[in-house]
């Protein structure tokens, strides 16, 4: 098996179809959040929608990579998630 192959099975298997880390699935999770939810500040951490938004992020500047694509991403912009109003907009974002 590739590397290249192996990396996105893990992925796979973190992010969409998997059990792998402390036996929950990212994507489901974020399912069954509502957009208030998301956007909910407790003290000054980060929101569900803001490390959402940092790990399609950087997801998918990584798949540019496999694609062949430059390494464009860049820390500063990270956590530049638009603005959540409506589920609409959490749906679009997540």
């Amino acid at each position: 098996m590739k590397r290249s192959e192996f990396i996105a099975n893990r992925l796979r298997e973190v992010l969409l179809n998997g059990y792998w880390i402390a036996n929950t699935n990212y994507q489901e999770q974020l399912l069954s959040i509502t957009w208030q939810q998301a956007r909910h500040q407790v003290a000054d951490l980060n929101t569900i929608a803001a490390l959402t938004h940092h790990i399609n992020y950087y997801l998918a500047g990584i798949l540019n990579v496999f694609k062949g694509g430059l390494l464009d991403i860049k820390d500063q912009y990270s956590f530049d998630l638009p603005p959540i109003q409506s589920e609409m907009d959490w749906k679009k974002n997540d």
